[in-house]
């Protein structure tokens, strides 16, 4: 048994501007799709980074929880299924942690469903700011509904590596300058170089996650490792995929770049490259998927993916 994705939805950007709403509105559509209500969910993780106002507290997964109506009034219902809801702030990588979290949650039977969801904003809640050289992330949002599968499908273990020195991206709140609009001010620095310096550390979490799979041979030669495997990454640059599956000598179309959104998605990235890729029947033809999430500073996650349920295909 494993961690499936049972649903997806994305928010995509409107007027709104809102991270809390973008939010919502994806995790109300995933749940709609997997002919569920709230009362269905157990557990809520937000991911989501950037957001309205730079509101920290209280914890803005309880003000998604609220908005989509999570068991809102347990005691109450017929069940009296309480629901937890919680942030998990770790940027592009955000979304494995929350497998990770969530997995052990279904593993030992703590909760039947958790519901991940993820969006960023400018803090002013602008939608024009976003995806410019000052904030270079999309204002939108996704989500992805986990349940336990009755097999081998599903997320393999999570793969961590990080590189040392300075994070390379950093987000912040300028003090000396924000004065009385401080809740609507965000800066974002990037170091120079700091594209290539992801690139090579996910060509070195793709080798590290191989090796721990399935030996060194196959981090060896990641080209016929990967085969059949379709690459879901974190998307910094618009191509980001295509440049990641050149240095590991795949097809530029063996890695899903995102499409239709105006900024690098950040944390709903993995979530749009596998809706999109879903979508788009480019499942079709491979039996796992690779999920590799760099940018929480220059650190990294990744984790295969078995769409087939068979054990033996996936070590091909």
């Amino acid at each position: 048994m494993a961690t499936v994705i049972t649903s997806t939805a994305l928010s995509p950007s409107d007027d709104a501007g809102s991270a809390i709403g973008y939010a919502a509105s994806a995790g109300s559509a995933c749940l709609q799709q997997a002919g569920l209500t709230p009362a269905d969910v157990d557990v809520l993780i937000n991911v989501g980074v950037y957001r309205d106002s730079n509101i920290s507290e209280p914890s803005v997964a309880a003000l998604i929880q609220k908005r989509i109506g999570i068991n809102l009034d347990y005691l109450h219902d017929i069940d009296r299924q309480a629901a937890f809801s919680f942030d998990l702030m770790n940027g592009a990588c955000g979304v494995l942690n929350a497998v990770q979290a969530g997995g052990s949650l279904l593993a030992v039977g703590s909760a039947r469903r958790v519901l991940v969801v993820s969006a960023d904003t400018h803090p002013s809640m602008d939608p024009t700011r976003a995806g410019t050289a000052e904030f270079p992330y999309a204002s939108t949002g996704a989500a992805l509904l986990l349940e336990r599968s009755d097999d081998a499908r599903g997320f393999g273990r999570v793969h961590h590596r990080s590189l040392p020195g300075a994070h390379g991206v950093n987000g912040y709140i300028p003090l000396n300058e924000a004065g009385s609009e401080g809740r609507n001010t965000i800066a974002v620095d990037r170091d120079g170089g700091v594209l290539e310096r992801m690139l090579d550390l996910a060509v070195d979490s793709v080798h590290g996650a191989l090796a721990a799979e399935y030996g060194t041979d196959a981090a060896a030669a990641p080209a016929a490792a990967l085969d059949r495997t379709l690459l879901i990454t974190s998307q910094p640059s618009p191509d980001f995929a295509s440049r990641l599956a050149k240095r590991l000598g795949l097809a530029s179309d063996a890695a899903v770049t995102v499409e239709g959104v105006k900024g690098d998605p950040h944390t709903s990235a993995l979530a749009y490259g596998f809706r999109q890729a879903q979508d788009a029947g480019r499942l079709a033809g491979h039996d796992r998927l690779l999920f590799l999430a760099v940018g929480a500073g220059l650190s990294s996650a990744a984790s295969l993916y078995d769409l087939t349920g068979d054990a033996e295909g996936a070590a091909r």
